[in-house]
């Protein structure tokens, strides 16, 4: 009883902390000082929301807010109380966000340098609130063993996403390819790189959760 609150007092501080962090960075692009954004996110206002990087962390705060009411159940009680559609969404939110986190790290770092990717707004959105997601998720939720199936909605952001770039970069020509991934016309290689390597991330997190989730198994289905 007294580990299941510790636990969830964690998850609690972690999903408010997410939560707020990405609040105060989305109210940042629409003040004077952030109406131009920052960095390799150069436009405010409603207009940050053409960024994955935004459209995730959205999607993850989100899904922190929902879980906040359980956690605080969970404490009061001593077990856990997070239901089955709320740790769904909040996987399908870390998904989201672990692929912002690598695509900074991997892509953009050694591309542009850090002081583009890492400063302002965009540190909490690139690398702080998907640590917080990735941290809470891995090692303080408990309450589903995720299978490999259920993995796959968390790549449906990206998917989703991935669409609507290609039509509006490479189709429609209204935006311009600020992830760089049309370089050398190879949109149809990344359309299809992106959601394979997001899926591994997914299967990468699912492994950490799972090692620390003690529920077998047998209660919710095969985790194959």
């Amino acid at each position: 009883m007294k580990q299941v609150r510790l636990r969830n007092s964690i998850s609690l501080a972690m999903n408010l902390l997410l939560f707020i962090l990405v609040l105060l960075s989305l109210a940042w692009f629409f003040l004077p000082d952030g109406a131009q954004g920052v960095g390799n996110m150069n436009r405010g206002g409603v207009r940050v929301l053409i960024y994955f990087t935004v459209d995730s962390n959205i999607l993850a705060a989100l899904a922190c807010l929902l879980l906040i009411p359980f956690n605080l159940k969970s404490i009061r009680r001593g077990e856990d109380m997070l239901p089955r559609w709320a740790l769904l969404l909040k996987m399908i939110g870390t998904v989201a966000v672990t692929l912002t986190f690598a695509v900074v790290m991997l892509y953009f770092v050694p591309l542009v340098g850090p002081s583009m990717v890492l400063t302002g707004a965009n540190l909490p959105l690139h690398l702080l609130c998907p640590l917080l997601a990735i941290a809470s998720f891995c090692f303080f939720e408990r309450g589903l063993f995720f299978t490999k199936r259920q993995m796959l909605l968390g790549i449906v952001p990206a998917v989703l996403y991935g669409i609507v770039y290609l039509v509006q970069v490479v189709f429609l020509e209204n935006w311009e390819d600020f992830y760089a991934f049309n370089v050398g016309g190879l949109w149809y290689v990344t359309i299809v790189a992106i959601p394979a390597v997001n899926y591994l991330f997914a299967l990468g997190l699912r492994a950490v959760h799972n090692k620390f989730d003690k529920q077998p198994a047998n209660k919710i289905g095969s985790a194959t």
